[in-house]
């Protein structure tokens, strides 16, 4: 019987796992340098949880069942949830709270490029700070993310605020902004003819159809398109317009603003966000969306804690592993080793075995003989986990207290004292 992994689920061999690592380990660099701490929470939880926060849609799209006490469990989809929990029972962290988490997350969903049963994701959050400065600081965090991924040039981020759209709204006496809203939401997947139709449909006469969808045709750099927005309402959105002209600056300030344009489009969830908004798309428009986000002030509340102010953002590793593929920057999946310790012969394994101990003592990655295998067969193994030096032990090199150190790249050889091999000079050029 032959057996296969299940659909949307993935293996990874320890040459794919050196890439990914090595990705992760760079997202976690960037979001570490700005101050956020790693937390770890559990891949299971209450099924209520998901319930309360996202209503039976999210649930069915979810790995949900019943365990043997009878609990309604889910593996969680996201943690953000998990995140309102913890925050709503601990009453003395000091805020703000900077959290993030590498983690795997399962959502059953139909499969696709990008789009995965089971994924590694890194959420990335401040929670209670509800400043135009900790919106700011995390688009920066997102930004210099993608800069450290090599893929700045090839995406866009996008942003805007529910409260501008919804002063909008106002503006234009729209009664349902809740149905409005929902259309806004879809109309990329609709053609501006049936963008129209739709908003007519749920009650607006065409002259406010066509002026909202003047205003959510809004697309450009920022600043520039602030301006553009100004104008078009006459200044009479100035509460949120401010707050997103006091964040075009501060993003000046941090080197990031022409990386981030303004789309009046994106409003994202509607049960979730309650104020800025943002998505991360490749220009030439192939992938879905590698990462989203916004501000959502009112989820930790809904876990019975106080009003906490939040705002984040989410980074899964399907896309951004498609997009750093296609931009040729996804790293090597090469093995590394720094050194195979060679014994030619049984008789020179306790030396050898003492020189492993020693650089292994000294924070290099060693490797043996487990197999009792000949020199040839041995350097063939060297070669196949990407050593960096073979130090070849041979009893005539041991009479003279010397041994035989090869570099793999080059090809040449040297004899060593084995008092240098050991010594903290001997390390990775790597």
């Amino acid at each position: 019987m032959e057996f296969e992994s299940l659909k949307g689920f993935r293996d990874f061999l320890p040459e794919e796992m050196v890439a990914r690592r090595e990705v992760f380990q760079r997202i976690e660099g960037v979001v570490q340098s700005f101050g956020f701490r790693e937390i770890d929470l559990p891949s299971l939880e209450k099924m209520k949880l998901f319930e309360v926060k996202s209503g039976e849609e999210l649930v069915d799209q979810t790995y949900s069942f019943e365990d043997k006490g009878e609990r309604k469990v889910t593996l969680i989809p996201e943690q953000t949830p998990s995140r309102a929990r913890v925050l709503a029972k601990e009453k003395s962290l000091n805020e703000p709270v900077k959290w993030y988490s590498t983690s795997k997350r399962w959502r059953y969903e139909q499969t696709q490029k990008g789009r995965l049963r089971e994924f590694y994701q890194t959420d990335v959050d401040i929670f209670g700070a509800d400043s135009v400065e900790a919106d700011a600081e995390i688009i920066t965090v997102l930004v210099e993310i993608m800069r450290e991924m090599g893929v700045e040039k090839a995406v866009e981020v996008l942003i805007n605020d529910r409260n501008l759209v919804e002063e909008v709204l106002d503006k234009e006496d729209v009664e349902d902004k809740r149905k409005v809203m929902e259309v806004i939401d879809d109309r990329e997947k609709m053609s501006p003819e049936e963008f129209l139709e739709e908003l007519m449909d749920i009650g607006l006469d065409k002259d406010r159809a066509e002026r909202i969808d003047d205003i959510v045709g809004i697309k450009g750099p920022l600043n520039e398109k602030l301006d553009d927005l100004e104008e078009l309402v006459s200044g009479d959105v100035e509460g949120a317009l401010e707050r997103m002209e006091e964040l075009a600056e501060i993003l000046e300030n941090y080197g990031v603003l022409e990386n981030v344009k303004l789309d009046m489009s994106i409003v994202r969830g509607l049960d979730y966000y309650t104020g800025l908004v943002f998505e991360v798309f490749d220009k030439k428009g192939e992938l879905r969306a590698i990462c989203g986000g916004g501000r959502y002030d009112e989820l930790v509340e809904l876990f019975g804690g106080e009003e906490v102010p939040a705002v984040g953002f989410a980074i899964g590793d399907a896309v951004i592993e498609e997009l750093m593929r296609r931009e040729d920057v996804w790293p090597k999946e090469k093995l590394m080793t720094d050194v195979y310790v060679l014994p030619v012969s049984k008789s020179v394994v306790e030396e050898a075995t003492e020189i492993v101990r020693e650089l292994r003592g000294e924070g290099l990655v060693v490797e043996t003989d487990l197999k009792d295998r000949n020199v040839s067969a041995q350097l063939n193994y060297a070669n196949y986990i990407g050593a960096e030096k073979v130090i070849i032990v041979g009893e005539r090199d041991l009479d003279e207290g010397k041994v035989t150190v090869k570099e793999m790249e080059s090809g040449e050889e040297e004899l060593v004292k084995i008092e240098d091999v050991t010594q903290k000079e001997f390390k990775s050029t790597r």
